[in-house]
């Protein structure tokens, strides 16, 4: 995975569920405010790098009474008929992602 985290960085990510199938993205990051915001176009592709549908995600962070606060809004666009799997994996895959993130918090990383 290759992520330039920065406005106009880009990123290519490959996400693996547990049954060991790919599911790879390439994104640019739009908006990048540290503590705050990130925006980021993405593309979702097939195995053959076709796009299966485009979208933009925000990423918002707000602290209060000493814990921060993530919150994840997204929305996709020009859908494929085969887009549906990569739909349907996104909840699951942000859920797992933010349950990561918070045991390397908890750890003191």
């Amino acid at each position: 995975c290759e992520v330039d985290v920065r406005p106009g960085g880009r990123m290519h990510i490959v996400m693996r569920d547990p049954s060991g199938a790919d599911y790879p993205m390439i994104g640019v990051f739009r908006e990048v405010v540290p503590s705050e915001r990130i925006v980021f176009t993405w593309q979702a592709l097939d195995a053959g790098g076709n796009t299966l549908l485009d979208g933009t995600t925000t990423v918002t962070f707000s602290e209060e009474g000493g814990s921060t606060t993530i919150t994840v809004e997204a929305s996709a666009d020009g859908m494929t008929a085969a887009a549906g799997a990569a739909l349907g994996g996104m909840q699951a895959g942000w859920t797992q992602t933010l349950e990561r993130l918070e045991a390397f918090v908890a750890a003191g990383r």
